[in-house]
């Protein structure tokens, strides 16, 4: 069952009303000087049978979830969970698109760099092979981003976090396990919030580490629409948190970051994440997947 559990590093309460409005509070993100500060989630346009379809998923998929999307102006919050999206939760494999960006910007490895296997046992047998940053970031290959991370070393790693306001900023005495088993912790609400950045290159990296990031990012393409997304499984805690982030780059050149965050069991289907993001991101009309 672990093993099985362990494969979300791969792939890929008081009841809450389904108004839209719900996930409002009066904490903020804090915005660059070009932006507004937004308040959390706003009302939507789409119809409340949408609405309702989305919560009723989770429903059906028996997962406490909150679906968070950005563009830039508002955030939005569909699900059976809305509260969830000003908790904080472990990011898991989804910090891999920092400890990348981190590594690069700094010159601690190179886009073309390939991490050696030292020939010993790891826990998939896809991960037992020689790997670029980007085949590991495809594959979720925790090994290569420890060793990464270990480069970065932990001041390095707690400044940038600081310098970056990413999630809670704690990084602890471990460098190769805080984003795994805490003290990490970040917000569905920061997360679409940094994933926005990084979509539209806002972040305060070189354009072009930001540039390469987003394509280890890439997923795949439909009629001019491009899907970007990482998933993350945070099952070294408990109760396990499950994520699917990314954003979706439409014909027009428009952005919309998401998040899916949602809770799991050590038996959750591998895939539901992101299939489960895909069925929303359709419903909402932003990346047309199902026929």
């Amino acid at each position: 069952m672990k093993i099985k559990a362990y494969l979300g590093y791969i792939t890929l309460s008081l009841s809450i009303g389904l108004n839209l409005s719900a996930c409002r509070s009066n904490a903020e993100i804090k915005s660059s000087d070009s932006s507004p500060m937004v308040h959390s989630c706003h009302s939507d346009h789409i119809s409340q049978n949408k609405s309702n379809d989305i919560k009723n998923l989770f429903n059906a998929s028996h997962h406490q979830a909150v679906f968070m999307t950005y563009d830039g102006q508002a955030f939005h919050c569909y699900g059976n969970a809305l509260e969830r999206a000003e908790q904080a939760y472990v990011p898991a494999s989804t910090f891999k698109i920092l400890n990348a960006l981190i590594g690069l910007q700094h010159q601690k490895v190179t886009t073309d760099e390939v991490f050696k296997w030292n020939g010993e046992k790891r826990l998939f047998s896809s991960w037992q092979k020689d790997m670029n940053l980007s085949e590991a970031m495809q594959l979720s290959a925790v090994p290569v981003y420890q060793s990464l991370a270990r480069r970065i070393g932990l001041r390095r790693m707690q400044q940038e976090l600081e310098r970056l306001e990413y999630g809670n900023q704690y990084v602890g005495d471990h460098v190769d396990q805080f984003w795994l088993k805490g003290p990490l912790k970040i917000t569905p609400k920061q997360q679409v919030r940094f994933i926005y950045d990084l979509a539209t290159q806002q972040l305060a990296f070189d354009a072009t580490v930001q540039q390469q990031v987003q394509q280890m990012l890439l997923v795949e393409s439909r009629a001019g629409t491009t899907l970007y997304a990482k998933s993350g499984w945070a099952m070294d805690v408990n109760p396990q948190v499950g994520w699917y982030v990314g954003w979706v780059k439409k014909y027009n050149g428009e952005i919309v970051a998401f998040a899916l965050n949602l809770d799991l069991y050590e038996n959750s289907d591998v895939a539901e994440r992101q299939n489960l993001s895909l069925d929303v991101l359709d419903k909402l009309g932003i990346f047309h997947y199902l026929k």
